[in-house]
């Protein structure tokens, strides 16, 4: 029975999106009158979608409870292939080109849609989204010098600064993400005073929960991901099915109703001491 919810609970923001991608696929093959023609096209047509998906959602990454008055200079933080921080077994450097391969590796690993990444555009316009204008990215790497993935903030001008990080599937449930955040902490409250960090994850996922409460994340209520208003609230009428007893038990500890967790992003949010 346990392993039967597991199962129907799992990756709720991926169903969330593919579900929006069939809409969408829907409504453009209606409009133009035609089905895709072959396994080639439709996969096309299809990886056309989710990058527009993609661009979106990492427009919604970008929003924040507030906005940074004054605004923040990433001219205090290290430029590309540049050390940020060492720790026992880690070290953060700057993103920089020769990384690109590696990057790609990890968003593939951690992609629902994986056919995309056989499209060079996609890939290219993916790579691009990576040095966007206040993002900070570092890549982590252990003391053999093997890229173990990525962390940093999303955008720069939000308070509080919302943390990111992926790491390489072979690499993940050993302690690197929780290590990797707290070094990403340390070093930016050492270099600008930052204390308060926020951290957004799916209802779904236990591991990113997990390291949320590892790096001392309090519940802070949920955001919106990507959809709103009615195609929110219909969304999550549709899908009551998902919810189970954890789900429950997390929507309590949030203050929400459980079916809100079916299409909004948990926030966690670390405080430092001064």
């Amino acid at each position: 029975m346990q392993k039967e919810m597991e199962e129907r609970n799992i990756h709720l923001k991926e169903q969330m999106m593919f579900s929006e991608l069939l809409e969408r696929i829907e409504k453009r093959r209606r409009k133009i009158h035609r089905v895709f023609d072959g396994d080639r096209e439709a996969a096309e047509g299809f990886g056309s979608l989710f990058s527009d998906l993609q661009e979106e959602i990492k427009r919604c990454e970008e929003d924040s409870p507030e906005k940074r008055s004054p605004a923040f200079d990433p001219e205090a933080l290290p430029k590309t292939g540049e050390l940020l921080i060492e720790g026992e077994r880690l070290c953060l450097l700057g993103m920089q080109e020769k990384d690109r391969k590696d990057y790609l590796e990890v968003e593939k690993d951690v992609s629902f849609f994986k056919e995309a990444f056989s499209d060079e555009s996609f890939l290219a316009k993916l790579w691009e989204e990576f040095f966007r204008k206040n993002r900070a990215y570092y890549s982590i790497f252990n003391w053999d010098a093997v890229f173990l993935g990525y962390c940093g903030i999303l955008n720069l001008q939000a308070k509080p600064w919302e943390m990111a990080i992926a790491l390489k599937e072979k690499y993940q449930g050993q302690g690197i993400g929780p290590e990797s955040l707290l070094l990403l902490m340390k070093a930016l409250k050492r270099r600008t005073g930052e204390r308060v960090f926020r951290g957004r994850v799916d209802a779904d996922n236990e591991a990113s929960i997990s390291m949320m409460r590892k790096i001392g994340g309090k519940a802070h209520g949920i955001s919106e991901f990507f959809l709103h208003g009615k195609k929110l609230q219909n969304y999550e009428k549709k899908n009551e099915y998902l919810v189970d007893q954890r789900l429950k038990e997390l929507a309590e500890e949030f203050q929400v109703e459980p079916q809100e967790l079916l299409g909004h992003s948990l926030e966690f949010w670390v405080e430092l001491p001064e």
